[in-house]
């Protein structure tokens, strides 16, 4: 995943877009080391000398390895839901949505080598309170944005009482499937193996059939539903 952006670059920029520049290129350059070292190596000195400055310069935009590390997951969490590709057209039948929507979560989120970096980030930065803080907050941002698309993109399943608890599944079940990949070779494209397709499919199947279901369900109760204004006789 190359984030890299120049500081030197684009000549005759303000003093605002030449420090977000620079800021972009550190927070570039710390998920580049932590991708391809580790995160114990990413202190405020490597950074420096991986991203061609000084340690007082890198201080000057983040302070502290632990302010560059709420930087460096916010980066992380935002490029991931950007994409508007994460949610399909609601107009197409249940069963295909449900593949769409696993397929790209897959390969735009829980398969990218972002998301590896992100968790080594979760687990070095357990005895920092500041980090954790920041962390909670995320989740809880992502987590609302993620159900607001889902159920757009699935909106028979809106209503369901356990709604929340079938959302909370289905990206379980794709953090560990992602998580994986910490003990498996690294799949050309972010493509999935055999073994991540089969349970992929098992996902895709369990959002349509759910999606059927309450689409059957709710066709009957409106079939059986007396009529709008109708008044039955004595």
């Amino acid at each position: 995943m190359n984030h890299r952006v120049s500081p030197k670059a684009g000549v005759g920029r303000t003093h605002a877009e030449r420090s977000a520049a620079t800021r972009q290129h550190l927070i570039a350059t710390a998920i580049d080391v932590i991708q391809n070292r580790s995160l114990e190596e990413m202190s405020i000195h490597e950074l420096a000398k991986s991203a061609g400055m000084t340690s007082g310069a890198v201080q000057h935009h983040f302070e502290s390895k632990a302010v560059l590390m709420m930087n460096v997951l916010s980066e992380l969490i935002e490029s991931s839901m950007q994409s508007g590709a994460l949610w399909p057209d609601t107009t197409l039948a249940p069963r295909e949505r449900a593949n769409r929507f696993v397929q790209a979560v897959w390969s735009l989120v829980y398969a990218q080598p972002r998301f590896i970096v992100a968790w080594n980030i979760y687990l070095g930065c357990r005895n920092q309170p500041e980090v954790l803080g920041h962390i909670a907050d995320l989740r809880q941002s992502v987590q609302a944005r993620m159900r607001d698309g889902f159920f757009t993109a699935f909106p028979e399943l809106a209503t369901e009482a356990d709604r929340d608890g079938l959302l909370g599944l289905v990206l379980s079940s794709l953090r560990g499937l992602g998580m994986l990949q910490l003990f498996a070779p690294a799949q050309r494209g972010g493509a999935p193996d055999a073994a991540q397709q089969a349970q992929l499919a098992c996902l895709a199947d369990l959002i349509a059939n759910r999606c059927e279901s309450a689409a059957t369900a709710a066709a009957a109760t409106t079939r059986t539903s007396p009529a709008k204004g109708h008044v039955r006789r004595r």
